[in-house]
């Protein structure tokens, strides 16, 4: 009979860790190319009344596409980071007979 209990499996863990620093590296180079793409554009915002008030929002709303793109690629390192010392945990508990 076996006994309840819980298993990791940290090879899984580990690659789920390496995937999500993966996808990091993957959101880091859309967000080289989005800076790319608005350093090429500009400020395309036209010269009638609704083209001066985006102008006017215009560095807030690209400091906050590019804060978003941080954000998440942080996480992604979060998670993948953390991911990594979970794996690190269960092998060690595994060692030591716990």
């Amino acid at each position: 009979m076996t006994e309840p209990g819980y298993s990791a499996r940290t090879q899984g863990i580990r690659q789920h860790g390496r995937a999500s620093a993966g996808e990091a590296e993957h959101v880091r180079a859309v967000l080289r190319d989005v800076q790319e793409a608005f350093a090429r554009a500009g400020r395309p915002m036209g010269d009638d009344q609704y083209g001066a008030e985006m102008e006017k929002r215009y560095p807030v709303m690209l400091d906050g596409v590019i804060a978003a793109f941080h954000a998440y690629i942080d996480e992604l390192e979060g998670v993948g980071g953390g991911l990594h010392v979970t794996a690190a945990t269960y092998e060690a508990a595994e060692g030591s007979g716990a």
